[in-house]
């Protein structure tokens, strides 16, 4: 480096120009690979305002807005119309809760969406009226049954799990009614369905209520692992006896149901900070286990579909990295985008440093070349037949290049070049002076 620290200022600007366009360049090219900052608010699709969907969005909105992000949650039908909002560009919907099994072939193929981790079972709920002991679906056939909502999950469960089970079909006699939830409650009680399907989290107050109905029976699955086997999407689960309600016994049997999963998907595109978000919301939320799983069953990269997105899946097998566990939030996203333009400009100003001392002689023997180059021009006209008028024009270029010569300062390690050329300009001066000498001793000779 000592050429470098010997160079003088002007000279120095020519590589520097050089290092500096290259980074120039570099820095424009590393810029298009730099995430976007984290956008301000982000709109997850939910489900109706008295269900679990909604009231774990709204958990992780608490998150959001300690790390100074905006979660808006938004109701809907349910994971029908969830899925649409997804693939709709101007929906404004990046994320969603859904019941797992309800994603569309179509879109499991074309993997626009991506799923974020499964978060807890949500269990199909079958109330019926009538004397307890209805273990199968198929005799629920000929009856009025709720099946839930145009648009949600629960209704394309439902009725996937009628038609598997017989209830259904052309003979069977069944009146299919579209109310889900609170609707579908009350018209249970009042007698104006039969049977009810419900999926929701053991938690939820209504199935409570509805335990605690008397003349309403929750059907125990005889055939909850044939279902799940048929339906991969669906785990069999126990709910033991009184887990619901110790002091009512609710429900006063163990039962036997069948659950698929909530899942938080987002489409594929969905900005990083946001997956490290709501990948981290919803350990906080679901990790301590519920009425039926285990603490640490969930949230899971199983049970869904949809691929898993891979930052969410690193996050739920290794943690927060390094800079989220010690840093806040947002400025560890502008560390990690800060990192992501300096480490390529890092690796390319490192060898670029490194290679400015070369630049320099380059520079250097290139200027001391052309010095050359013109004075071989002038050495070959002295060595020729040289008239008097083109040697005083080659004198005076001598002195031209001797002055701009003793203008430039060199690093010592030049000198023995930049020496010599000033001495080989001294032999060719000497050389056009003698020429120019008896060229003038001859022209005074012959007018004597």
């Amino acid at each position: 480096m000592d050429d470098l620290v010997l160079m003088p200022r002007r000279e120095w600007l020519r590589p520097a120009a050089i290092v500096t366009a290259v980074v120039a360049v570099v820095v424009a090219v590393a810029w298009q690979f730099v995430e976007p900052a984290p956008p301000g608010k982000v709109v997850i699709a939910t489900g109706a305002a008295s269900g679990a969907y909604h009231a774990v969005a709204r958990e992780y909105a608490g998150l959001f807005e300690a790390a100074g992000f905006e979660l808006l949650v938004r109701e809907t039908a349910g994971s029908v119309e969830n899925y649409a909002l997804l693939t709709t560009p101007d929906s404004g919907v990046e994320v969603a809760i859904v019941q797992g099994g309800t994603a569309p072939e179509e879109l499991v193929r074309s993997e626009e969406l991506t799923a974020l981790a499964s978060l807890y079972l949500e269990p199909l709920w079958v109330f019926y009226r009538g004397e307890p002991g209805l273990g199968r679906l198929a005799r629920l056939a000929g009856r009025r049954i709720a099946v839930g909502a145009e648009g949600s999950g629960s209704r394309a469960l439902a009725l996937a799990l009628l038609k598997a089970g017989g209830a259904t079909g052309e003979s069977s006699g069944t009146t299919l009614v579209e109310l889900g939830g609170d609707e579908a409650a009350a018209a249970l009680r009042e007698g104006s369905v039969d049977a009810a399907l419900f999926v929701m989290a053991p938690t939820a107050p209504l199935l409570t209520e509805l335990l605690a109905t008397p003349g309403l029976q929750l059907m125990s699955f005889e055939q909850a692992q044939a279902h799940a086997r048929r339906l991969r999407f669906l785990s069999p689960v126990t709910l033991y006896r009184g887990s619901m309600d110790l002091v009512r016994d609710l429900p006063h049997r163990d039962v036997q149901l069948v659950a698929p999963a909530a899942v938080l998907v987002a489409r594929k595109k969905v900005h990083p900070a946001v997956v490290e978000l709501l990948t981290e919301a919803a350990l906080k939320a679901h990790r301590e286990g519920d009425l039926l799983s285990e603490p640490g069953t969930f949230p899971s990269t199983t049970l869904t579909a949809l691929p898993v997105n891979e930052q969410a899946r690193y996050y739920l097998e290794h943690g927060p990295s390094f800079l989220r566990r010690v840093l806040p939030f947002w400025l560890a996203a502008l560390v990690n985008r800060f990192v992501v333009l300096v480490v390529p400009l890092f690796m390319v100003l490192v060898p670029l440093l490194r290679l400015t001392p070369p630049l320099y002689r380059w520079s250097m023997r290139s200027r001391i070349y052309r010095w050359y180059a013109q004075l071989r021009e002038i050495d070959e006209r002295v060595l020729g037949t040289t008239e008097p008028e083109q040697a005083r024009k080659d004198l005076h270029l001598i002195e031209l290049l001797e002055h701009e010569i003793a203008g430039v300062k060199v690093p010592l390690s030049y000198m023995d070049e930049f020496y010599s050329l000033r001495l080989h300009l001294a032999y060719i001066r000497g050389r056009l002076e003698q020429s120019l000498a008896s060229q003038e001793d001859a022209t005074r000779a012959s007018v004597a």
